[in-house]
């Protein structure tokens, strides 16, 4: 399913007014129509999903109901988790009480987790967890000051990470009723849990105790498993699918980094990337479709596709010379963001289809869009992005924070 450190969290509130405890039924996609679609797309249309009023929106999470979750800046400059819904556009989530607030993951019963500063001025991040009948809620730690929300599936569990007591970061599992599990690690003083699945499986990483960061695999019969490396000393797994499939980044035996696709049959294997030295996989699906970015010879970060027919392929941008694809359902639609022709960073939505390309800006984009460029991307709140843990360690690697800040 379901990026720098991640977080989750879970629905209590859920289970208190009595929606359904079970988990939801997924749609039929094999063999659907929109599924025989998705495989046989030979291109993506793209589409713009607006801000809250200020300069940018990032996408990070979407559902089977293709409602996609992320943050975006409001004319004050402050940051706010959203939820977006065809027909409805983008709704402001609130804060759990600060200045700033990002929507991480959203489950198929429309459960939000993300993280929040608790306070104004405050560095704090607390993870959330939001419902349309309760709106925003804290979820508990370990014992320390921060937790983030990282990803819930549809038996409202929520992993993400939490400091302990002693103030160090741990993977963690909440379920209302049994409260938060940290999850240990692989020998080293570092975890961080990205993601689960509705089995139960739950994707992350951890430091070793030699203090390499190795992609793990935790479930409640196996543990927490090393997924090793492609032959250099990190890895990072950022997604697992229904089926048990992980997805995420490794050092290679060059140094290099590229994206990789795990599988209990095969181990890890390397993904390529578009012609320059750096790829990541964010996202993967049952019909082991993978998303995520990769550098071009040219140097451009673009989004990327990769399937096992076709390989892997760049998605069209919105005008701009930026793009990166964060997660996807089984449908095939796809998250992330995007810059536009006038290089404002925005939430992204691609749309697989037999077609020609489509590029769909929003009324607001028509009626602004300008040719004054931003420098860069726009800046997320100091708050937002943790400081690296270990001097000298690289975004991709080590501290992993939080999907707001991908690629940062």
């Amino acid at each position: 399913m379901n990026h720098t450190m991640v977080g989750v969290l879970t629905c209590a509130a859920v289970l208190a007014c009595g929606e359904p405890t079970q988990p939801a039924e997924r749609p039929s996609t094999t063999g659907s129509p929109a599924a025989s679609a998705a495989a046989a797309a030979t291109s993506f249309n793209v589409r713009n999903l607006g801000t809250l009023g200020g300069t940018f929106s990032n996408a990070i999470g979407i559902n089977e109901r293709t409602e996609i979750v992320g943050g975006a800046d409001l004319p004050s400059g402050e940051v706010r988790a959203f939820l977006w819904r065809q027909g409805a556009g983008m709704r402001n989530l609130g804060t759990l009480g600060g200045a700033n607030s990002f929507g991480l993951y959203i489950n198929d019963l429309s459960e939000v987790v993300g993280q929040s500063e608790i306070r104004p001025g405050s560095e704090v991040n607390r993870g959330f967890l939001w419902s349309e009948a309760r709106g925003m809620r804290r979820l508990p730690t370990l014992g320390g000051a921060n937790s983030f929300a990282n990803g819930i599936n549809n038996r409202h569990e929520v992993v993400g990470t939490s400091d302990n007591a002693n103030g160090s970061p741990r993977a963690f599992i909440w379920q209302e009723g049994r409260g938060m599990r940290s999850l240990g690690t692989l020998g080293g003083p570092f975890s961080q849990a990205i993601d689960i699945n509705d089995a139960g499986q739950v994707a992350g990483s951890s430091f070793t105790a030699e203090r390499n960061e190795h992609a793990f695999l935790w479930s409640a019969a196996r543990g927490m498993e090393d997924l090793g490396t492609l032959g250099g000393a990190n890895s990072v797994a950022f997604s697992v699918a229904q089926t048990g499939e992980v997805v995420g980044i490794s050092q290679t035996a060059d140094g290099t980094d590229e994206a990789f696709l795990w599988t209990r049959g095969r181990g890890m294997r390397g993904l390529g990337t578009l012609g320059g030295p750096f790829s990541l996989a964010f996202g993967v699906n049952t019909h082991r479709r993978v998303v995520g970015s990769s550098l071009t010879a040219t140097d451009l970060l673009l989004a990327i596709v990769w399937t096992p027919e076709r390989g892997m392929r760049r998605l069209p941008t919105l005008g701009g010379d930026f793009a990166e694809a964060v997660f996807l359902n089984e449908f095939g639609n796809i998250a992330g963001r995007s810059t536009t022709s006038g290089g404002r960073l925005r939430a992204t939505l691609w749309t697989p289809s037999p077609g020609p390309l489509v590029v769909a800006s929003t009324e607001e984009d028509a009626e602004s869009e300008v040719a004054t460029t931003e420098s860069g991307l726009p800046a997320v709140s100091a708050a937002m992005c943790p400081q690296q843990r270990e001097a000298g360690e690289r975004w991709r690697f080590g501290a992993l924070v939080n999907r707001a800040c991908l690629g940062r």
